[in-house]
């Protein structure tokens, strides 16, 4: 689906327009690749927030059940945000339908498969460091409604291309309303800096739960990711299930090399418990080297002491 919005958007885009102001439009959005959060899975190949279909394959059999965790939730983020943040890049790289001196708008258009139309407007804000822009859609088997609006955010460039600071809004309840979309509920509201070592915090609001244990059940969640400069990270997500009242924190920090650990809080009406669990480095398979409950020496942690998250009380 993300493909295919990708080339609806760029094939409504026709010739036209103030080149200067698209150019400035174009530099201060983020792109698909400054958004996303690394893995323990890819640290060791390079200092990159950059997460691929790949490290799915790289949860080997015998690696520690937290790194698969640590490595699922890090997907599951960048799922939330490549396909939004690509097609925003390809839009932005083609000539607007309209311009004026402080706003594009590129279509409203789709290719003849996609049963949606899709428009995307880039405004510059008085202030004139900043630009607002919303993707707006409309389904085609029900054109007389108006376009509703799927994503929306503010970014602030820095003056790399693509780099800067921003907010951008996932609407997953208005993308439900078209046509051929997920049923997903809620929102997603990302935070995000990419110039330097990227630091990008994700709050959840209302989503499903997608254990198969809640099934049709709701949460809202805290994230946070943050890139170190040598190369490893440092993640921490809090989910509050909203039926069951439960309560879940999980604080993974790793290492260039792979390794790292995870420190868990789970909070229910029944009680709580904390754990830790420590993996080793990829030439090792991510193997666990510790874990409270089931045996290893703490010691042989590659990272310590252990840090339980802080906030697992902010998902309200």
């Amino acid at each position: 689906m993300g493909k295919l919005l990708a080339v609806s958007l760029v094939a409504a885009c026709a010739c036209g327009g103030s080149q200067s102001f698209q150019d400035q439009a174009r530099d201060a959005m983020p792109d698909s690749t400054g958004v996303h959060m690394g893995a323990p899975s890819d640290s060791q190949q390079r200092a990159s927030t950059n997460l691929t279909a790949q490290n799915q394959q790289d949860l080997v059999a015998g690696s520690s059940d937290w790194y698969k965790a640590t490595v699922a939730f890090v997907v599951s983020i960048n799922a939330s945000t490549a396909w939004t943040l690509g097609v925003v890049e390809a839009v932005t790289n083609t000539q607007p339908t309209s311009c004026s001196e402080t706003s594009c708008t590129w279509g409203p258009g789709s290719n003849a498969l996609d049963p949606n139309s899709y428009q995307l407007v880039v405004s510059k804000n008085a202030d004139g460091t900043s630009f607002d822009w919303h993707l707006d859609a409309q389904s085609k088997a029900q054109p007389g409604p108006a376009f509703v609006t799927i994503l929306h955010g503010n970014a602030v460039p820095s003056g790399i291309r693509h780099r800067g600071s921003g907010t951008f809004t996932i609407d997953l309840d208005a993308a439900a309303t078209l046509s051929n979309h997920s049923t997903d509920h809620g929102n997603i509201v990302i935070e995000y800096s990419n110039v330097g070592p990227a630091h990008i915090e994700a709050h959840f609001n209302g989503v499903n739960d997608s254990s198969p244990n809640n099934a049709g059940q709701l949460g809202n969640a805290y994230y946070d990711f943050r890139e170190q400069v040598s190369g490893g990270g440092d993640m921490e997500i809090a989910w509050h299930n909203l039926a069951t009242n439960d309560r879940t924190d999980i604080h993974s920090r790793w290492l260039t090399n792979g390794s790292g650990r995870a420190d868990v809080t789970v909070v229910k009406t029944s009680g709580g418990v904390s754990l830790s669990n420590c993996w080793a480095s990829a030439a090792a398979s991510f193997a666990t080297t510790f874990d409270t409950f089931g045996g290893g020496v703490e010691s042989s942690c590659s990272i310590s002491p252990a840090a339980p998250g802080t906030h697992i009380n902010d998902p309200q």
